[in-house]
């Protein structure tokens, strides 16, 4: 490991570090303030609570999504499979049609889960927590289900697929 560094922290380096923790990759979508379909790539979630079922992730407020997200009912995180790599960047290109080839048909106010998923989670908007240069929307999970499927992982910059299983999981 290098030497840790002291104030002040450049962003740069501290994201650098930061992309050394794998993550997985999942786009969250919600119904826009005029009923357009609104989505997003993002690198991590949590679990916040499973009595009641929560869940939470960080939005930047320079977002163009920002308001239509913030005013939102609900929201649905769609985990990417392993071979959506392609729809992971689309979903995080500002300005590209994101739902190009996507059903919208079942769009409600909690946003659509996309197809081919390895989980998905629609929730009910509860709470909007400011967190420096972000907040962290925290929702109710109201439905989810879940695909035997590889699930698409970041680190270092770039999209990896998981390899080896080393140990199972008790």
């Amino acid at each position: 490991m290098s030497t840790l560094h002291n104030s002040p922290i450049d962003s740069r380096t501290l994201r650098n570090a930061l992309g050394c923790y794998p993550t997985g990759v999942a786009v969250v979508t919600t119904r826009g303030r005029c009923g357009q379909a609104v989505g997003m790539t993002i690198n991590s979630f949590c679990s916040i609570s499973l009595d009641p079922p929560m869940l939470g992730w960080c939005l930047d407020l320079r977002s163009g999504s920002y308001t239509d997200f913030r005013c939102a009912r609900g929201f649905t995180v769609s985990v990417l499979n392993e071979q959506q790599a392609d729809l992971a960047r689309r979903f995080a290109t500002r300005g590209a049609d994101k739902f190009e080839g996507i059903n919208l048909e079942a769009l409600n106010q909690d946003g659509i889960e996309l197809p081919g998923a390895c989980a998905a989670f629609r929730c009910r908007l509860q709470r909007v927590i400011p967190l420096g240069d972000h907040v962290m929307l925290v929702g109710q999970v109201t439905a989810f289900g879940s695909a035997d499927r590889s699930p698409l992982t970041f680190v270092h910059g770039g999209f990896r697929q998981l390899q080896t299983t080393l140990d199972q999981a008790a």
